[in-house]
């Protein structure tokens, strides 16, 4: 459906959606764009759809139905819109990013502007008024060293010691704006991500950050999952109950495989429950469980969850690349 392009904009948020349309999404007169947003994330998909009109006529918005997990499939006729686009903005709750709709996208050449549980509060955030484009060659770097990388040692003060599995596998930096076609981009989060092998993750990994989702969101006490053989078999602390539940409730094993190893990169970020933020924290990583077949990995599920941990030393190869 297409929305009325005369939405009036509060001025700081107007001043986000140009971030995202303008800088971010780097959107041109002659593109054509795709919004998509669900019932509780359609105003700012009208305020994103808005922006895009003032510079293309080109704008479709599809308000549909909330996913119940990040990684669900979008409808059909969404998803091949989609693979039409130049430009889509995923503005739904749950996130699309590591959906088949998404990565035929962008293998289509759409840049894709992953923007899961936005509000106005991420909207006006310093962190998305950064210079992004001016964290790229640190993105790029980080991403060189994990593909020449063939594991990565996690360790911190609060428990977390895992080792994990890269070898030949492709690492993807994600500055937090489009820089060519086919890219991704979360602003305000700015990271490099890889694919973790999927059988090959060992240790304990202690999540003293947030757990990206609805259910639990910031920490105030750790959680404590135990990975054995590249699966969490056990999660330890005082929201275990409600982390197992999530896991279980997609009713498939490949949900727990540890599949993702992130470096956030946003010197304004701070960790507040917000996925693009906290994902984003400069100082932070995230382990992500679930799909990655996305991202460069063999695992296909219609979920995925981050989890985010403070303070953190990494090493590639036994040499630290992050300290504390």
């Amino acid at each position: 459906m297409n929305t009325n392009l005369n939405t009036v904009i509060p001025n700081d948020v107007l001043r986000g959606c140009n971030v995202i349309v303008r800088d971010c999404a780097g959107l041109k007169r002659y593109d054509t764009v795709t919004v998509i947003s669900d019932y509780a994330t359609r105003d700012i998909g009208k305020f994103i759809t808005t922006v895009a009109g003032s510079i293309t006529q080109n704008v479709v918005h599809h308000i549909i139905d909330p996913f119940s997990v990040h990684g669900q499939e979008p409808p059909d006729n969404v998803a091949l819109q989609m693979c039409k686009s130049d430009v889509v903005f995923g503005v739904t709750k749950m996130s699309m990013a590591h959906t088949q709709a998404r990565l035929k996208a962008s293998q289509n050449g759409a840049k894709y502007l992953s923007l899961p549980d936005y509000s106005i509060d991420v909207l006006t955030n310093e962190a998305l008024l950064i210079d992004f484009k001016s964290i790229t060659p640190l993105s790029i770097y980080l991403a060189e060293l994990l593909t020449e990388g063939d594991k990565i040692t996690l360790w911190t003060e609060a428990g977390t010691d895992l080792e994990c599995n890269i070898k030949d596998r492709i690492a993807n930096p994600a500055p937090g704006w489009c820089y060519t076609k086919g890219s991704i981009a979360s602003p305000p989060n700015a990271e490099t991500n890889i694919a973790l092998f999927e059988n090959d993750s060992n240790g304990v990994l202690v999540v003293d950050g947030s757990v990206t989702c609805r259910e639990i969101g910031l920490l105030q006490n750790p959680l404590t999952l135990t990975i054995e053989n590249g699966s969490v078999v056990k999660v330890d602390g005082e929201k275990s109950d409600l982390l197992n539940n999530i896991f279980n409730s997609i009713g498939n094993p490949a949900a727990r495989v540890v599949a993702e190893f992130g470096i956030g990169l946003n010197p304004q970020a701070k960790l507040c429950g917000k996925m693009l933020l906290d994902e984003g924290c400069l100082g932070t990583v995230h382990i992500g469980i679930g799909s990655n077949s996305t991202i460069g990995g063999n695992n296909k599920v219609p979920f995925h969850v981050d989890n985010v941990i403070r303070y953190s030393t990494v090493s590639i190869n036994k040499e630290t690349i992050m300290n504390d």
